[in-house]
Protein backbone atom coordinates (compact mmCIF):
# COMPACT_ATOMS: atom_id res chain seq x y z
CA UNK A 1 0.00 0.00 0.00
CA UNK A 2 1.68 3.76 -0.93
CA UNK A 3 2.21 5.74 1.50
CA UNK A 4 1.35 9.70 1.07
CA UNK A 5 4.30 11.62 -0.32
CA UNK A 6 4.42 14.33 2.18
CA UNK A 7 6.56 14.77 5.79
CA UNK A 8 2.80 14.22 7.53
CA UNK A 9 3.95 12.68 11.01
CA UNK A 10 1.87 10.28 12.97
CA UNK A 11 -0.61 12.67 14.94
CA UNK A 12 -1.13 11.27 18.97
CA UNK A 13 -4.37 10.79 20.05
CA UNK A 14 -4.30 14.09 21.83
CA UNK A 15 -3.45 16.11 18.89
CA UNK A 16 -6.17 14.07 16.61
CA UNK A 17 -8.90 15.20 19.30
CA UNK A 18 -7.58 18.74 19.28
CA UNK A 19 -7.67 18.54 15.65
CA UNK A 20 -11.20 17.10 15.19
CA UNK A 21 -12.41 19.88 17.81
CA UNK A 22 -11.06 22.81 16.26
CA UNK A 23 -12.43 21.80 13.05
CA UNK A 24 -15.81 21.64 15.37
CA UNK A 25 -15.27 24.59 16.40
CA UNK A 26 -14.60 26.41 12.97
CA UNK A 27 -17.70 24.99 11.71
CA UNK A 28 -19.67 26.97 14.29
CA UNK A 29 -17.88 29.97 13.81
CA UNK A 30 -18.24 29.59 10.02
CA UNK A 31 -22.05 29.81 10.31
CA UNK A 32 -22.11 32.19 13.60
CA UNK A 33 -19.78 34.61 11.73
CA UNK A 34 -22.16 34.42 8.63
CA UNK A 35 -25.22 35.22 10.88
CA UNK A 36 -23.64 37.47 12.45
CA UNK A 37 -22.83 39.22 9.47
CA UNK A 38 -26.14 40.26 8.39
CA UNK A 39 -26.14 42.14 11.76
CA UNK A 40 -23.11 43.66 11.43
CA UNK A 41 -24.30 45.22 7.98
CA UNK A 42 -28.20 45.46 8.63
CA UNK A 43 -28.15 48.45 10.83
CA UNK A 44 -26.34 50.14 7.98
CA UNK A 45 -27.56 48.57 4.82
CA UNK A 46 -31.00 46.70 5.84
CA UNK A 47 -32.58 43.61 6.52
CA UNK A 48 -33.37 43.20 3.39
CA UNK A 49 -33.05 40.37 0.45
CA UNK A 50 -29.74 42.73 -0.66
CA UNK A 51 -28.32 41.99 2.59
CA UNK A 52 -28.78 37.97 2.94
CA UNK A 53 -27.70 38.08 -0.94
CA UNK A 54 -24.35 39.68 -0.07
CA UNK A 55 -23.40 37.36 3.53
CA UNK A 56 -24.12 34.09 1.60
CA UNK A 57 -22.07 35.03 -1.63
CA UNK A 58 -19.24 36.72 0.35
CA UNK A 59 -19.49 33.49 2.35
CA UNK A 60 -19.41 31.12 -0.41
CA UNK A 61 -16.65 33.10 -1.82
CA UNK A 62 -14.72 32.63 0.87
CA UNK A 63 -15.07 29.28 1.61
CA UNK A 64 -14.23 28.63 -1.98
CA UNK A 65 -11.16 30.36 -1.54
CA UNK A 66 -10.23 28.82 1.85
CA UNK A 67 -10.63 25.39 0.40
CA UNK A 68 -8.09 25.70 -2.82
CA UNK A 69 -5.62 27.69 -0.16
CA UNK A 70 -5.44 25.00 2.23
CA UNK A 71 -5.07 22.81 0.29
CA UNK A 72 -2.34 23.86 -1.56
CA UNK A 73 -0.70 24.81 1.98
CA UNK A 74 -1.23 21.63 2.89
CA UNK A 75 0.33 19.74 0.51
CA UNK A 76 3.69 22.56 1.41
CA UNK A 77 3.13 22.57 5.11
CA UNK A 78 1.80 19.02 6.54
CA UNK A 79 2.59 20.74 10.30
CA UNK A 80 0.18 21.32 13.66
CA UNK A 81 1.57 24.39 13.55
CA UNK A 82 0.33 25.81 10.54
CA UNK A 83 -3.11 24.90 11.61
CA UNK A 84 -2.36 26.87 14.60
CA UNK A 85 -1.35 29.70 12.99
CA UNK A 86 -4.50 29.50 10.53
CA UNK A 87 -6.53 29.79 13.97
CA UNK A 88 -4.96 32.37 15.67
CA UNK A 89 -5.24 34.53 12.65
CA UNK A 90 -9.10 33.70 12.24
CA UNK A 91 -9.29 35.18 15.91
CA UNK A 92 -7.22 38.47 14.92
CA UNK A 93 -9.72 38.73 11.73
CA UNK A 94 -12.73 38.00 14.00
CA UNK A 95 -11.21 40.22 16.69
CA UNK A 96 -10.98 43.33 14.38
CA UNK A 97 -14.43 43.41 12.49
CA UNK A 98 -16.22 45.66 15.22
CA UNK A 99 -13.04 48.17 15.48
CA UNK A 100 -13.48 48.40 11.19
CA UNK A 101 -16.87 48.63 10.78
CA UNK A 102 -18.05 51.79 11.47
CA UNK A 103 -14.94 52.86 8.93
CA UNK A 104 -15.71 50.10 6.17
CA UNK A 105 -19.16 51.05 5.99
CA UNK A 106 -18.55 54.74 5.66
CA UNK A 107 -16.12 54.15 3.24
CA UNK A 108 -18.41 51.79 1.08
CA UNK A 109 -21.39 53.81 1.12
CA UNK A 110 -20.57 55.39 -2.20
CA UNK A 111 -21.09 51.70 -3.86
CA UNK A 112 -24.78 52.03 -3.24
CA UNK A 113 -27.34 49.58 -1.61
CA UNK A 114 -26.12 46.28 -3.09
CA UNK A 115 -22.50 46.73 -3.99
CA UNK A 116 -22.05 48.41 -0.82
CA UNK A 117 -23.41 45.25 1.14
CA UNK A 118 -21.61 43.18 -0.31
CA UNK A 119 -18.20 44.91 -0.16
CA UNK A 120 -18.62 45.60 3.71
CA UNK A 121 -19.25 41.64 3.66
CA UNK A 122 -15.98 41.14 1.48
CA UNK A 123 -14.32 43.41 4.06
CA UNK A 124 -15.04 42.82 7.31
CA UNK A 125 -16.43 38.75 7.19
CA UNK A 126 -14.37 37.11 4.63
CA UNK A 127 -10.94 37.12 5.98
CA UNK A 128 -11.83 35.05 8.93
CA UNK A 129 -14.55 32.85 6.77
CA UNK A 130 -11.56 32.02 4.64
CA UNK A 131 -8.83 31.44 7.42
CA UNK A 132 -11.31 28.85 8.59
CA UNK A 133 -12.20 27.08 5.74
CA UNK A 134 -8.61 26.64 5.14
CA UNK A 135 -8.51 24.19 8.33
CA UNK A 136 -10.80 21.18 6.47
CA UNK A 137 -7.91 19.99 3.85
CA UNK A 138 -5.06 20.90 6.35
CA UNK A 139 -6.78 18.74 8.95
CA UNK A 140 -7.40 15.61 5.87
CA UNK A 141 -3.79 15.90 5.68
CA UNK A 142 -2.59 15.85 8.72
CA UNK A 143 -4.94 12.81 9.74
CA UNK A 144 -4.04 10.83 6.81
CA UNK A 145 -0.89 8.56 6.75
CA UNK A 146 -1.79 5.88 4.22
CA UNK A 147 -4.00 6.69 0.89
CA UNK A 148 -6.37 3.96 1.64
CA UNK A 149 -7.57 6.35 4.97
CA UNK A 150 -8.15 9.32 2.86
CA UNK A 151 -11.65 8.88 2.56
CA UNK A 152 -12.27 8.39 5.96
CA UNK A 153 -10.19 11.32 7.13
CA UNK A 154 -11.99 13.61 4.79
CA UNK A 155 -15.54 12.18 5.62
CA UNK A 156 -14.42 12.62 9.69
CA UNK A 157 -13.43 16.20 8.43
CA UNK A 158 -16.44 16.94 6.77
CA UNK A 159 -19.24 15.68 9.04
CA UNK A 160 -17.13 17.18 12.17
CA UNK A 161 -17.24 20.76 10.62
CA UNK A 162 -20.52 20.39 9.38
CA UNK A 163 -21.90 19.27 12.81
CA UNK A 164 -20.15 22.27 13.94
CA UNK A 165 -22.19 24.33 11.58
CA UNK A 166 -25.26 23.13 12.71
CA UNK A 167 -24.76 24.11 16.93
CA UNK A 168 -23.43 27.49 15.72
CA UNK A 169 -26.49 27.77 13.39
CA UNK A 170 -28.63 27.10 16.33
CA UNK A 171 -26.51 28.59 18.78
CA UNK A 172 -26.25 32.34 16.88
CA UNK A 173 -30.00 32.51 16.24
CA UNK A 174 -31.33 31.51 19.40
CA UNK A 175 -29.14 32.15 22.16
CA UNK A 176 -25.97 34.13 21.35
CA UNK A 177 -27.75 37.28 19.61
CA UNK A 178 -30.31 37.84 21.25
CA UNK A 179 -28.82 37.79 24.13
CA UNK A 180 -25.28 39.34 23.72
CA UNK A 181 -24.22 42.88 21.86
CA UNK A 182 -22.62 41.96 18.83
CA UNK A 183 -19.69 43.71 19.65
CA UNK A 184 -18.79 41.41 22.55
CA UNK A 185 -20.18 38.61 20.61
CA UNK A 186 -17.78 38.83 17.95
CA UNK A 187 -14.90 39.34 20.46
CA UNK A 188 -15.34 36.56 22.56
CA UNK A 189 -15.55 34.35 19.03
CA UNK A 190 -12.14 35.79 18.73
CA UNK A 191 -10.95 35.01 22.17
CA UNK A 192 -11.85 31.32 21.80
CA UNK A 193 -10.32 31.17 18.35
CA UNK A 194 -6.95 32.42 19.58
CA UNK A 195 -7.08 29.59 22.62
CA UNK A 196 -7.42 26.96 20.16
CA UNK A 197 -4.73 28.61 18.23
CA UNK A 198 -2.74 28.24 21.75
CA UNK A 199 -3.45 25.25 22.17
CA UNK A 200 -2.32 23.62 19.00
CA UNK A 201 1.08 25.58 19.37
CA UNK A 202 1.32 23.81 22.64
CA UNK A 203 0.69 20.27 21.79
CA UNK A 204 3.40 20.93 18.72
CA UNK A 205 5.43 21.77 20.84
CA UNK A 206 6.08 25.12 19.58
CA UNK A 207 6.97 26.81 22.90
CA UNK A 208 8.39 30.03 21.61
CA UNK A 209 5.24 31.64 19.72
CA UNK A 210 3.47 30.60 23.32
CA UNK A 211 4.49 34.00 25.35
CA UNK A 212 2.95 36.26 22.02
CA UNK A 213 -0.08 34.33 21.80
CA UNK A 214 -0.94 35.04 25.55
CA UNK A 215 -0.48 38.30 24.89
CA UNK A 216 -2.50 38.23 21.89
CA UNK A 217 -5.50 36.61 23.70
CA UNK A 218 -5.11 38.91 27.11
CA UNK A 219 -5.32 41.88 24.65
CA UNK A 220 -8.72 40.52 22.81
CA UNK A 221 -9.91 40.06 26.70
CA UNK A 222 -9.53 43.32 27.72
CA UNK A 223 -10.85 45.13 24.16
CA UNK A 224 -14.43 42.72 25.33
CA UNK A 225 -14.07 43.66 29.22
CA UNK A 226 -13.63 47.55 28.39
CA UNK A 227 -16.03 47.78 25.02
CA UNK A 228 -17.54 51.46 25.05
CA UNK A 229 -21.23 50.70 25.85
CA UNK A 230 -24.13 53.14 24.24
CA UNK A 231 -23.70 56.54 24.64
CA UNK A 232 -25.92 58.78 26.74
CA UNK A 233 -28.16 59.62 23.23
CA UNK A 234 -29.29 55.90 23.21
CA UNK A 235 -31.09 54.64 26.01
CA UNK A 236 -31.06 51.26 25.01
CA UNK A 237 -29.18 49.25 21.87
CA UNK A 238 -29.71 45.77 21.64
CA UNK A 239 -30.20 42.63 19.40
CA UNK A 240 -32.99 40.29 18.81
CA UNK A 241 -33.69 37.23 17.53
CA UNK A 242 -35.53 39.48 14.56
CA UNK A 243 -33.28 42.95 14.27
CA UNK A 244 -30.71 45.20 15.91
CA UNK A 245 -33.40 47.63 18.46
CA UNK A 246 -32.58 50.79 19.25
CA UNK A 247 -34.22 53.44 21.42
CA UNK A 248 -32.99 57.59 21.86
CA UNK A 249 -34.76 60.71 22.99
CA UNK A 250 -34.37 63.72 20.75
CA UNK A 251 -36.34 67.37 20.56
CA UNK A 252 -38.96 66.39 23.26
CA UNK A 253 -39.81 62.80 21.25
CA UNK A 254 -38.52 58.94 21.92
CA UNK A 255 -37.84 57.35 18.87
CA UNK A 256 -37.61 53.36 18.13
CA UNK A 257 -35.21 51.57 15.44
CA UNK A 258 -35.53 48.69 14.35
CA UNK A 259 -32.19 48.08 11.87
CA UNK A 260 -31.88 51.62 11.94
CA UNK A 261 -35.34 52.24 10.60
CA UNK A 262 -37.90 54.73 12.70
CA UNK A 263 -40.67 52.25 13.56
CA UNK A 264 -42.24 54.38 16.28
CA UNK A 265 -41.84 58.16 17.41
CA UNK A 266 -43.71 59.04 20.41
CA UNK A 267 -44.41 62.48 21.46
CA UNK A 268 -42.44 62.21 25.47
CA UNK A 269 -45.38 62.16 28.35
CA UNK A 270 -48.45 62.26 26.54
CA UNK A 271 -46.98 59.10 24.39
CA UNK A 272 -49.10 60.08 21.58
CA UNK A 273 -47.98 59.19 17.85
CA UNK A 274 -47.97 62.43 15.77
CA UNK A 275 -47.14 60.75 12.82
CA UNK A 276 -48.95 61.65 9.88
CA UNK A 277 -49.99 58.03 8.50
CA UNK A 278 -50.72 56.71 12.06
CA UNK A 279 -52.93 59.48 12.67
CA UNK A 280 -55.03 58.80 9.29
CA UNK A 281 -55.13 55.36 10.11
CA UNK A 282 -57.90 56.14 12.59
CA UNK A 283 -60.14 56.86 9.77
CA UNK A 284 -60.47 53.11 10.82
CA UNK A 285 -62.17 53.67 13.60
CA UNK A 286 -64.23 56.75 12.91
CA UNK A 287 -65.90 54.85 10.38
CA UNK A 288 -65.90 51.42 12.68
CA UNK A 289 -68.40 53.19 15.56
CA UNK A 290 -69.97 50.13 17.25
CA UNK A 291 -66.54 48.27 17.40
CA UNK A 292 -65.78 47.16 20.54
CA UNK A 293 -62.52 44.79 20.12
CA UNK A 294 -59.93 45.64 17.55
CA UNK A 295 -56.39 43.97 16.82
CA UNK A 296 -53.35 45.38 15.59
CA UNK A 297 -50.68 43.36 14.20
CA UNK A 298 -46.78 44.74 14.62
CA UNK A 299 -46.68 46.50 18.23
CA UNK A 300 -43.77 49.10 17.16
CA UNK A 301 -44.25 51.00 20.43
CA UNK A 302 -47.68 49.96 20.83
CA UNK A 303 -48.55 53.89 20.40
CA UNK A 304 -51.49 52.70 17.76
CA UNK A 305 -52.69 50.40 20.24
CA UNK A 306 -52.81 53.08 23.49
CA UNK A 307 -54.73 55.66 20.77
CA UNK A 308 -57.30 52.82 19.91
CA UNK A 309 -58.13 52.43 23.65
CA UNK A 310 -57.78 55.80 25.00
CA UNK A 311 -59.28 58.22 22.10
CA UNK A 312 -62.60 55.19 20.83
CA UNK A 313 -62.88 53.18 23.80
CA UNK A 314 -61.86 49.94 22.52
CA UNK A 315 -59.95 46.57 23.96
CA UNK A 316 -56.59 46.71 21.70
CA UNK A 317 -55.56 42.74 21.26
CA UNK A 318 -51.85 42.97 19.50
CA UNK A 319 -49.94 40.27 17.64
CA UNK A 320 -45.72 40.63 18.02
CA UNK A 321 -43.70 38.28 16.96
CA UNK A 322 -40.38 39.71 18.80
CA UNK A 323 -40.67 39.82 22.90
CA UNK A 324 -38.14 42.42 23.15
CA UNK A 325 -40.16 45.14 20.89
CA UNK A 326 -42.93 44.17 23.63
CA UNK A 327 -40.36 44.55 26.70
CA UNK A 328 -39.20 47.63 25.02
CA UNK A 329 -42.98 49.10 24.36
CA UNK A 330 -43.71 48.82 28.21
CA UNK A 331 -40.44 50.01 29.84
CA UNK A 332 -39.94 52.79 27.57
CA UNK A 333 -42.99 53.87 25.64
CA UNK A 334 -45.58 53.77 28.76
CA UNK A 335 -47.49 50.84 26.61
CA UNK A 336 -50.21 49.36 29.23
CA UNK A 337 -52.79 47.55 26.90
CA UNK A 338 -56.08 46.55 27.86
CA UNK A 339 -56.25 43.69 25.78
CA UNK A 340 -54.39 40.83 24.80
CA UNK A 341 -50.38 40.62 23.89
CA UNK A 342 -49.85 37.74 21.51
CA UNK A 343 -46.10 36.68 20.78
CA UNK A 344 -46.18 34.86 17.40
CA UNK A 345 -46.19 35.48 13.86
CA UNK A 346 -49.55 37.32 12.93
CA UNK A 347 -50.60 35.13 9.76
CA UNK A 348 -50.32 32.49 12.51
CA UNK A 349 -52.37 34.33 15.00
CA UNK A 350 -55.15 34.89 12.00
CA UNK A 351 -55.52 31.34 11.14
CA UNK A 352 -55.46 29.87 14.30
CA UNK A 353 -57.68 32.28 16.63
CA UNK A 354 -61.67 32.32 16.81
CA UNK A 355 -61.49 35.43 18.12
CA UNK A 356 -63.56 38.28 15.94
CA UNK A 357 -62.85 41.88 15.76
CA UNK A 358 -64.74 45.43 14.52
CA UNK A 359 -60.91 46.47 13.32
CA UNK A 360 -57.60 45.18 12.60
CA UNK A 361 -54.65 47.48 11.78
CA UNK A 362 -51.45 45.62 9.71
CA UNK A 363 -48.57 47.55 10.23
CA UNK A 364 -45.83 45.33 10.62
CA UNK A 365 -42.29 45.57 9.27
CA UNK A 366 -39.06 44.07 9.21
CA UNK A 367 -36.71 46.94 9.02
CA UNK A 368 -37.70 48.63 5.71
CA UNK A 369 -39.51 45.58 4.09
CA UNK A 370 -42.92 44.54 4.80
CA UNK A 371 -43.50 41.06 5.44
CA UNK A 372 -44.77 39.32 2.66
CA UNK A 373 -46.61 36.49 3.50
CA UNK A 374 -49.24 38.79 5.45
CA UNK A 375 -49.48 40.40 1.50
CA UNK A 376 -51.36 37.65 0.11
CA UNK A 377 -54.54 36.92 -0.98
CA UNK A 378 -54.54 33.98 1.46
CA UNK A 379 -53.29 36.50 4.94
CA UNK A 380 -56.38 38.72 3.61
CA UNK A 381 -59.27 36.13 3.41
CA UNK A 382 -57.80 35.21 6.99
CA UNK A 383 -57.83 38.63 7.77
CA UNK A 384 -61.48 39.24 6.82
CA UNK A 385 -62.61 35.63 8.22
CA UNK A 386 -61.72 37.62 11.75
CA UNK A 387 -63.27 41.03 11.11
CA UNK A 388 -67.33 41.34 12.06
CA UNK A 389 -69.41 42.27 9.01
CA UNK A 390 -69.10 45.91 9.48
CA UNK A 391 -65.80 45.65 10.25
CA UNK A 392 -62.80 47.87 8.69
CA UNK A 393 -59.31 46.81 7.63
CA UNK A 394 -56.36 49.18 7.51
CA UNK A 395 -53.27 48.20 6.21
CA UNK A 396 -49.89 50.82 6.44
CA UNK A 397 -47.33 50.55 3.12
CA UNK A 398 -44.14 52.38 2.55
CA UNK A 399 -43.34 52.37 -0.88
CA UNK A 400 -42.81 54.59 -3.81
CA UNK A 401 -46.38 56.02 -5.40
CA UNK A 402 -45.67 56.89 -9.04
CA UNK A 403 -44.01 54.90 -11.86
CA UNK A 404 -42.82 51.51 -11.85
CA UNK A 405 -41.68 51.68 -7.96
CA UNK A 406 -45.60 51.94 -7.09
CA UNK A 407 -46.20 48.60 -8.32
CA UNK A 408 -46.02 47.55 -4.62
CA UNK A 409 -49.24 49.06 -3.53
CA UNK A 410 -50.73 48.86 -6.74
CA UNK A 411 -50.52 44.95 -6.48
CA UNK A 412 -51.31 45.24 -2.70
CA UNK A 413 -54.59 47.08 -4.20
CA UNK A 414 -55.38 44.28 -6.61
CA UNK A 415 -55.08 41.63 -4.31
CA UNK A 416 -57.37 43.41 -1.70
CA UNK A 417 -59.82 43.72 -4.37
CA UNK A 418 -60.15 40.01 -4.81
CA UNK A 419 -60.92 39.80 -1.28
CA UNK A 420 -63.27 43.11 -0.11
CA UNK A 421 -66.03 44.74 -2.10
CA UNK A 422 -64.71 47.90 -0.91
CA UNK A 423 -60.97 49.65 -0.76
CA UNK A 424 -59.74 52.51 -0.99
CA UNK A 425 -56.22 53.69 -0.80
CA UNK A 426 -54.37 57.36 0.08
CA UNK A 427 -51.05 58.91 0.51
CA UNK A 428 -51.20 59.44 4.03
CA UNK A 429 -47.89 60.85 4.29
CA UNK A 430 -45.57 63.67 2.84
CA UNK A 431 -43.21 62.01 0.33
CA UNK A 432 -39.85 61.47 0.99
CA UNK A 433 -37.26 60.50 -2.17
CA UNK A 434 -40.57 59.74 -3.96
CA UNK A 435 -41.74 57.22 -1.08
CA UNK A 436 -44.54 57.57 0.80
CA UNK A 437 -46.63 55.83 3.73
CA UNK A 438 -49.70 54.25 2.05
CA UNK A 439 -52.47 53.37 3.60
CA UNK A 440 -55.20 51.15 2.24
CA UNK A 441 -58.71 50.92 4.08
CA UNK A 442 -61.01 47.81 3.12
CA UNK A 443 -64.52 47.01 4.41
CA UNK A 444 -67.42 45.32 3.07
CA UNK A 445 -69.77 48.55 2.83
CA UNK A 446 -68.36 51.93 1.54
CA UNK A 447 -66.21 54.07 3.60
CA UNK A 448 -67.72 57.44 5.27
CA UNK A 449 -65.74 60.37 4.10
CA UNK A 450 -68.06 62.05 6.54
CA UNK A 451 -65.90 60.64 9.14
CA UNK A 452 -64.04 63.54 9.58
CA UNK A 453 -66.28 65.40 11.01
CA UNK A 454 -66.19 63.47 13.96
CA UNK A 455 -62.07 63.35 14.45
CA UNK A 456 -61.04 64.60 17.23
CA UNK A 457 -59.39 67.61 16.98
CA UNK A 458 -55.42 66.35 17.31
CA UNK A 459 -55.49 64.20 14.55
CA UNK A 460 -58.02 66.34 11.84
CA UNK A 461 -55.27 67.98 9.85
CA UNK A 462 -53.38 65.20 8.91
CA UNK A 463 -56.95 62.91 8.21
CA UNK A 464 -57.93 65.54 6.15
CA UNK A 465 -54.71 65.47 4.39
CA UNK A 466 -54.62 61.82 3.64
CA UNK A 467 -58.39 62.09 2.23
CA UNK A 468 -57.27 64.82 0.05
CA UNK A 469 -54.39 61.99 -1.64
CA UNK A 470 -56.48 59.44 -2.96
CA UNK A 471 -54.53 56.91 -5.08
CA UNK A 472 -56.72 55.15 -7.88
CA UNK A 473 -54.89 53.39 -10.56
CA UNK A 474 -54.69 54.11 -14.00
CA UNK A 475 -56.19 52.20 -17.02
CA UNK A 476 -54.37 49.37 -17.68
CA UNK A 477 -52.01 49.48 -14.35
CA UNK A 478 -54.34 46.29 -12.32
CA UNK A 479 -53.76 44.22 -15.73
CA UNK A 480 -50.47 44.57 -14.99
CA UNK A 481 -49.57 44.43 -10.97
CA UNK A 482 -49.07 41.30 -9.58
CA UNK A 483 -51.94 39.05 -7.54
CA UNK A 484 -49.99 38.21 -4.48
CA UNK A 485 -50.84 34.99 -3.19
CA UNK A 486 -48.64 32.05 -1.29
CA UNK A 487 -47.73 30.65 -4.44
CA UNK A 488 -46.42 34.29 -5.79
CA UNK A 489 -45.51 37.08 -3.84
CA UNK A 490 -42.71 38.93 -4.84
CA UNK A 491 -43.34 41.94 -2.63
CA UNK A 492 -39.43 42.34 -1.37
CA UNK A 493 -38.69 42.58 -5.42
CA UNK A 494 -41.47 44.80 -5.52
CA UNK A 495 -40.30 46.98 -2.75
CA UNK A 496 -36.85 46.82 -3.74
CA UNK A 497 -36.33 50.13 -5.66
CA UNK A 498 -38.13 51.68 -2.07
CA UNK A 499 -36.09 50.12 0.46
CA UNK A 500 -32.84 51.11 -1.24
CA UNK A 501 -33.99 54.78 -1.88
CA UNK A 502 -35.28 54.72 1.73
CA UNK A 503 -32.33 53.16 2.97
CA UNK A 504 -29.89 55.82 1.25
CA UNK A 505 -31.62 58.53 2.68
CA UNK A 506 -31.02 56.98 6.45
CA UNK A 507 -27.43 57.28 5.41
CA UNK A 508 -27.18 60.46 4.61
CA UNK A 509 -29.51 61.91 7.19
CA UNK A 510 -28.83 59.70 9.95
CA UNK A 511 -25.37 57.88 9.49
CA UNK A 512 -24.22 58.80 12.98
CA UNK A 513 -27.34 57.12 14.78
CA UNK A 514 -26.74 53.77 11.59
CA UNK A 515 -23.34 53.31 13.17
CA UNK A 516 -23.81 53.30 16.62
Amino acid sequence: MSRLPSPVKNLTDGQTAYVLGSLFLAGASTLVLEIVGTRVISPYYGASLYCWSALITVTLIALACGYGAGGRWADKSPYLTLFARLLCLAGLSVALIPGLRMLVLQKTTPLGIQAGALASALLLIAPALFLLSALGPLAIKLRTEMMASIGKSAGDTYAVSTLGSVVGAALAGFVLIPMMPISQLLLGLACLLFLMGSIGYYLSRERAALTRLAAAGAAAAALLAFWPSAGTRMMITKESAYGQIKIYDANSHRYLLVDGTAQSMAEIGTWEDRSQYAQGMEWAALNAGGAKRALVVGLGAGLLSGALERHYNLTTDTVEVDPEIVAAARKYFNYKPRGDVFIEDGRTFLERTERRYGLIFLDAFGAELAPYHLFTQESFASMRARLDDSGVLAINLVTLVEGPGGAAWRSAYKTLKTVFPEVRVFVASDRMAGLANVVFFCSSAPLDEGALKRARPDIRENLAFMLAHELKPKPGELDEAVLLTDDHAPMEYLLADGAARWRRALQKEAQSTLLY
